[in-house]
């Protein structure tokens, strides 16, 4: 009886570890996943819908999403009511479309987790991959904001976790771009272990090839 009310106790406490450890994490992953599958019209996106779901409407409690996360539970249940608007949509447009949209729903979830996930990431000892993209600008600018954070998604993914990264909303987050003097979007800057700059590409349509070459290069 003992061992289960010990076995019991444990399994709360790893569970309310995970949430505290895992839920940007996870959210971010399969976020990340849906964008890729809807880039490529690849019918698992509908699984991809499911994973997400099930990550963002666990339960989490305001005082997790504000010590550990940075954030708070108003701007957690804007971002669930996003996605819920986004799933209303997503069975009356063509797969474009909803690329679109759920490209603006993954800035508003870097937008609200920005504290944290901003901490994170300079945190790494990784090379690192930081991407300005936009939600209001005209439509070339946003589509290659869109297409380039997908390339950079790829790139990442084929890398074997050589490579963190975060991508940003520039129009409403705006320090990291000011600090870094890079005002165009897209724009990516690129950050050795010891978060010095290393390279920066600004509103160049062949990002992704000069990213990948900027990388190889450096590694050797």
């Amino acid at each position: 009886m003992r061992l289960k009310i010990l076995l019991f106790f444990s399994v709360i406490i790893s569970c309310s570890f995970n949430q505290k450890t895992q839920l940007y994490e996870t959210i971010e992953s399969r976020a990340a996943d849906l964008l890729i599958s809807l880039s490529i019209k690849d019918s698992s996106y509908k699984i991809e819908i499911e994973n997400l779901k099930s990550s963002l409407y666990q339960n989490v409690n305001s005082e997790v999403l504000e010590k550990t996360y940075l954030t708070s539970l108003n701007e957690y249940d804007s971002l669930r009511d996003h996605f819920s608007e986004f799933e209303k949509e997503i069975n009356k447009i063509s797969l474009d479309s909803a690329l679109v949209l759920f490209n603006q729903w993954y800035l508003h979830f870097n937008s609200v987790f920005y504290n944290y996930a901003e901490k994170k990431f300079f945190s790494s000892q990784k090379i690192k991959i930081l991407l300005f993209s936009t939600s209001m600008s005209c439509y070339c600018t946003l589509e290659m904001c869109k297409n380039q954070l997908i390339d950079i998604l790829k790139l990442v993914r084929s890398s074997n976790s050589e490579y963190d990264y975060l991508a940003i909303d520039a129009y409403a987050k705006d320090d990291l771009p000011i600090k870094y003097e890079t005002l165009f979007t897209p724009s990516v800057i690129v950050f050795n272990g010891n978060n010095e700059v290393i390279h920066k590409i600004a509103y160049d349509e062949e990002m992704i090839n000069k990213l990948s070459v900027f990388l190889n290069e450096y590694k050797n």
